[in-house]
C-alpha cells in the first residue's frame, strides 16, 4: 500500500498517511470548499488501510489550528472507521494536539474522546508568538 500524501494549501491540511510507519498525519487549517472532494479519497485510503490489519499501534496526529463543520463531519467519520478497526484488536491512538489557549480546539478533542472508543493522547502546545 502506498503512502498518500497532500500538501497543504491555503485552505486545506497537511496530509501524510504511511502505513509502513503505521502513522496518520493532519496538519494546518481546514476548510475547504469542496469538503467531499477533499476527504472522500483520505477516507477511501483509510477503508484500504484497515484492511491490512496488523495488531499493531497506528498513530493518528491531528494538529488542525482551525476545522469547519464539514470537516468536522469527516474527522468524526474517519473516527468511526478507525474505531471499528480498533475495536477488532487493531490498536489505535489518537493525538489531539491544541494550542494551550485555545479552549475551543481543545473541546473540540475532548468532545471526541468522549464519544469514541479510541484513546486519545490531548497534546497541548506553547503558543507560537
Amino acid at each position: 500500500m502506498e503512502n498518500l500524501i497532500i500538501k497543504a494549501g491555503i485552505k486545506t491540511p497537511s496530509v501524510n498517511l504511511d502505513p509502513d510507519k503505521r502513522q496518520l498525519r493532519f496538519e494546518g487549517r481546514s476548510i475547504p470548499e469542496d469538503t467531499i472532494r477533499f476527504y472522500e479519497p483520505i477516507l477511501k485510503w483509510i477503508e484500504e488501510y484497515i484492511k491490512t490489519g496488523r495488531n499493531t499501534v497506528t498513530d493518528l496526529h491531528i494538529n488542525l489550528e482551525y476545522f469547519n463543520t464539514s470537516t468536522s463531519r469527516y474527522l468524526f467519520g474517519i473516527f468511526k472507521t478507525l474505531e471499528a478497526y480498533h475495536t477488532s484488536g487493531n490498536p489505535i491512538l489518537i493525538h489531539w494536539y491544541y494550542e494551550k489557549d485555545d479552549i475551543e480546539m481543545e473541546e473540540s478533542g475532548e468532545d471526541y474522546a468522549s464519544i469514541l472508543k479510541i484513546p486519545f493522547k490531548m497534546v497541548p502546545m506553547e503558543v507560537e508568538e
